[in-house]
């Protein structure tokens, strides 16, 4: 459950059908390698078969360079009506909404109107924060903007439908659960937009106005953003295009209680005028907006243990950095129900991109996304990237398994318990990481505790201790510590142990049951007549199942709503959970039926694994979950 794969998204550069150049110096300012025509021309040729393949309603695309600007639109923005996506078609940008309010922070700290180590409450003290370290780790502003503060990410029900739009503090008065501080502030990274939300609410208090008016007025117009907002619904439904789900079918207007962290609307006209500005580091034509030095600071955390103990890429006033293709770059994407967005940028070629798409389905085109990327990116010479020779004493210390412990969402952080965590090795004198069912990947040492991909030209990963003195080892978005070795094998075995059991009673049901029927329909007498030892657990299982496979295949807003299926999700895992106690009476009571021994067996042993799904089902919260309510 990474950042990355949350942030991922598919990529329109494909979409080369209407390519509009703001400037005709455009090929001179594109660096040695790139040649623009032949990259356009093999865009243009993928076109048609893209777009048929993947059912897309409408997307847009930008390419940039420091004063150059090329634009792609396809398709509509308006199944209905035929309305066309332009230019100036807005779209939902979600989570890149937070680069915004990251620059705005960015312009108080140029105004010298902010501490970002000020403690919260400080500035909000009506704001309640659930923090066990509050005397002596307070959440401080600085956390809200690097995803440190401990809190959880948005839950499901994370949108409403009905307007007028709420205040920023009564959306944080609704989502006052979300701001439970689950470890010390400052020591890991968390991705959480009701962290971002909450700082939007600072923003306000230290500026005296609205958070998006200050943005507009000292980040957007500045740029050439005028008809981009947050919030604001009644001003931007008249440009936005409609978000598509499943089958693109069309979603309906939804609002978001995390405003600050992802309701900004813009199109890639403007985009692309954004990311021309970080390309030139603050500037609008001859106009310094943000000094370079500020804006420097994007993308570089300071508060987690990681970044104490020298590594340098991460997140920071909502942009996190990305080294891909041999370079360091910038950038954010997001996702929400019936859109997709993403920008990026690299100063070592000059050039970014901008895609926005107005469909939301359930596949991410990571093909697609590589594509557009190497259309801007330059070569680069990897033998310059950084290495060093590390002591074998020093390697083999590292080496042991590691588990996550810094879960988006504490309801899902079994999973993570179970399959995403890591193991480092040594062989050859070279340390590897092997994830669950992965491959073993090399880390070249930059240093004695930093590390990085071969790929990567900088250091992305770290070994440190917290000031107890455990192990951790950290990436750009993860955090794991070290802990026994036998937990990599034990855990995710016991769970897939346990779900192969409970399935094999449903294999076991396709043979039993026929069988049955045909002895009684012949009144052939048998010994197994205590049918409950088989039919209860069975029935437990098809219960669960039931409720999984009803859900499943729902859009993110069906999730979030009191909807028939998250009903019943609900009353099958509580029909779960009490056919699996009744399972355990009935395995007893085979003992004093005249039942098989085998038969006795298999039923004792399916009950407890049923009961012990309930268990740890029941500890995390799946138990009774009421999606529409989480």
């Amino acid at each position: 459950m990474s950042l990355k794969v949350f942030l991922k998204i598919i990529v329109f550069s494909t979409l080369f059908l209407i390519c509009t150049s703001v400037s005709s110096q455009a090929t001179d300012n594109v660096k040695t390698g790139l040649s623009i025509s032949q990259s356009i021309e093999k865009l243009r040729a993928n076109f048609d078969s893209l777009m048929k393949e993947r059912s897309i309603p409408g997307g847009a695309f930008a390419i940039v360079s420091k004063d150059s600007i090329w634009i792609g639109t396809y398709g509509f923005a308006n199944l209905k009506t035929g309305e066309p996506v332009t230019e100036n078609t807005h779209f939902r940008i979600g989570s890149c909404t937070k680069s915004f309010l990251g620059l705005g922070f960015l312009k108080l700290i140029q105004e010298d109107k902010i501490d970002l180590n000020t403690p919260v409450r400080d500035i909000a003290p009506e704001i309640e924060i659930r923090n066990p370290w509050q005397d002596t780790h307070p959440v401080r502003v600085v956390h809200l903007l690097e995803h440190t503060a401990g809190f959880d990410d948005s839950h499901l029900n994370w949108f409403y439908f009905e307007g007028p739009v709420i205040s920023l503090k009564r959306a944080l008065e609704i989502k006052a659960d979300l701001r439970r501080v689950r470890w010390q502030p400052g020591t890991r990274v968390s991705y959480s937009s009701p962290g971002y939300t909450l700082a939007g609410y600072v923003m306000q208090k230290v500026c005296g106005q609205k958070y998006e008016d200050y943005i507009k007025q000292t980040v957007l117009d500045p740029i050439g953003m005028r008809t981009s907002t947050i919030g604001r619904a009644n001003e931007s439904k008249q440009l936005l295009s409609l978000g598509y789900g499943k089958n693109n079918k069309p979603l309906p207007y939804w609002y978001d209680y995390d405003e600050p962290a992802g309701a900004m609307n813009s199109s890639v006209k403007e985009m692309a005028l954004f990311v021309q500005f970080l390309l030139n580091r603050g500037r609008v034509g001859e106009k310094q907006i943000l000094s370079s030095e500020l804006l420097d600071r994007a993308g570089k955390p300071t508060t987690t243990l990681a970044a104490k103990a020298g590594l340098k890429a991460g997140y920071s006033f909502g942009v996190t950095t990305r080294l891909v293709h041999g370079l360091k770059g910038y950038g954010h994407g997001g996702l929400v129900p019936g859109f997709y967005a993403e920008y990026a940028y690299n100063h070592d070629c000059g050039l970014g991109w901008v895609v926005l798409l107005n469909q939301f389905g359930r596949i991410i085109y990571d093909d697609i996304i590589d594509e557009v990327e190497s259309f801007s990116v330059c070569e680069v010479d990897t033998t310059s990237f950084p290495s060093t020779q590390v002591p074998e004493k020093q390697l083999r210390a590292y080496c042991g398994y590691y588990e996550p412990r810094s879960p988006r969402m504490k309801l899902f952080a079994f999973m993570e318990i179970l399959f995403a965590g890591t193991k480092i090795l040594f062989e050859n004198d070279t340390l590897y990481q092997k994830d669950f069912m992965g491959d073993k990947k090399p880390l070249i040492p930059v240093s004695e505790n930093l590390f990085r991909k071969p790929d990567e030209p900088e250091a992305s990963r770290v070994f440190t201790r917290t000031p107890d003195g455990r192990m951790v080892y950290a990436t750009r978005g993860s955090y794991y510590e070290k802990t026994a070795g036998w937990k990599s094998l034990v855990y995710p075995n016991l769970f897939l142990g346990a779900m192969i059991i409970m399935l094999s009673s449903v294999a076991y049901a396709v043979f039993w049951i026929p069988l049955h029927l045909f002895k009684r329909r012949r009144k052939v007498d048998v010994r197994s007549k205590y049918l409950r030892m088989r039919t209860v657990p069975l029935l437990a299982v098809l219960s669960l199942l039931l409720g999984i496979m009803i859900v499943a295949d729902q859009t993110l807003l069906e999730f979030g709503q009191m909807t028939v299926r998250n009903v019943v999700f609900f009353i099958s895992t509580l029909i779960f959970a009490g056919l699996s106690v009744l399972s355990l009476f009935t395995s007893y009571r085979s003992f004093f039926r005249p039942v098989k021994n085998t038969a006795r067996i298999y039923a004792v042993i399916l009950s407890l694994t049923c009961f012990g799904m309930t268990i740890f089902l029941g500890y995390w919260g799946i138990i009774c979950l009421r999606l529409w309510a989480y």
